[in-house]
């Protein structure tokens, strides 16, 4: 068994260490490095847009290496409760089924039991108690769209697990945390290894033609309120600054809230047969590339029918995110007469192992897509009283 390790994700800007990045997180005392990269962005918010080296690497590690579980570790401030380390599962909703089953009904369970009776410490599912939005409180997860490692992860068809060791744990017990979570992580995938391999190739065989799947997505409410742990912090004094460490307490009572820990479909659409680029739409099929994803030329003579998105309007965010104004799409797909070159046509299947998440790359309605990211911006045009999407579509299922 292979065991690829990465002690950090990007180097550049980590070692740019002061005593003020993240100032209430309980040590390491020497202070701590920055987030963004060199070009300022979260990498964790890069994964499917892959404008970054680092995120291009991840993608590629995943195309050369393959590994069957991934998990990426952290440190989450927030809320304060009484849990030493939180973790998710993949949370978009196009996630294989049999992954989200492995990890929440076997393999997450399972490590928080052994935690327990073995250290005494609680973990439990990712949140943070809040009224969202001016809503009840309850515990909210974070983000279901692929830009994020594990969500990304789960689209590639494989296991992937978020580790969040609690900032307000000394850093010796966040250390302690996330090396329990890893032990018993790769204690029950070795003793799972043929339920592993089973779920990831059925997954990788598994064509999506023909099924609905999300484009967008909300946060999905618990059947029943569920019991969440909370605690408390006490403040001291940096040794060197002065300035207040926030220190977990060992304190500890029960709130009972809804759980927002999953998402539900907001918007869907059935999976075509294959994506067709007739013209260049600038670096989209090499990032494509980059993600691992078949690509095949098409000559003209191959007959086929075609479906065109016609765009009724786009709403683009006021606000760069990741240096993007982010855009929404609103359309509809509609049958198109279309009449190809001889030659210098591209076909994308979707019958293929990265088909859920081509599917999510190549929509224009997806809300983590390249359409999403602006990089067709100066491909749509307009088209009498239409504008029409620069990638057509072969319907299938």
């Amino acid at each position: 068994m292979g065991l690829p390790i990465a002690p950090a994700y990007h180097t550049e800007r980590k070692e740019l260490v002061t005593l003020t990045n993240r100032g209430r997180q309980h040590g390491p005392i020497g202070g701590m490095g920055q987030r963004p990269n060199a070009q300022g962005y979260d990498l964790n918010r890069d994964h499917m847009k892959l404008e970054s080296p680092e995120a291009r690497s991840v993608a590629r590690l995943f195309s050369d290496y393959d590994p069957h579980v991934a998990v990426d570790l952290h440190t989450t401030n927030g809320t304060q409760h009484a849990y030493h380390l939180t973790y998710s599962p993949p949370l978009h909703p196009n996630t294989p089924a049999a992954i989200d089953a492995f990890l929440r009904d076997g393999l997450l369970p399972h490590v928080t039991n052994e935690v327990r009776d073995k250290h005494g410490w609680e973990y439990y599912y990712y949140g943070n108690a809040s009224g969202r939005g001016g809503g009840e409180r309850g515990w909210y997860t974070f983000d279901h769209r692929p830009r994020v490692n594990n969500n990304y992860i789960g689209l590639r068809n494989r296991i992937a697990i978020l580790s969040e060791a609690y900032s307000y744990a000394s850093f010796e017990e966040r250390v302690l945390a996330t090396l329990y979570f890893v032990e018993e992580i790769l204690d029950y995938v070795h003793e799972h290894g043929d339920e592993v391999r089973r779920i990831v190739a059925e997954a990788d065989a598994a064509s999506v033609v023909g099924e609905s799947l999300a484009l967008r997505a909300a946060p999905e409410r618990s059947a029943e309120p569920v019991d969440i742990l909370m605690g408390a912090t006490v403040a001291e004094a940096h040794p060197l600054t002065g300035r207040p460490l926030l220190l977990r307490a060992d304190t500890q009572y029960v709130e009972t809230m809804y759980e927002y820990g999953t998402f539900a479909p907001t918007l869907t659409e059935r999976v075509p047969e294959a994506y067709v680029f007739t013209r260049d739409v600038g670096d989209v099929l090499t990032r494509l590339a980059a993600h691992g994803v078949v690509i095949e030329p098409l000559d003209g003579t191959t007959p086929m029918s075609f479906e065109a998105f016609y765009i009724d309007s786009v709403q683009t965010a006021a606000r760069p995110f990741q240096g993007r104004n982010e855009r929404t799409f609103f359309g509809r797909w509609a049958p198109a007469r279309v009449t190809l070159y001889a030659t210098g046509n591209m076909l994308v299947r979707t019958d293929q192992p990265l088909g859920r998440l081509l599917f999510s790359l190549l929509e224009p309605q997806s809300d983590d897509g390249f359409a999403n990211w602006g990089l067709l911006a100066d491909d749509v045009e307009p088209d009498g009283t239409t504008w029409l999407y620069p990638i057509l579509r072969v319907p299938g299922g």
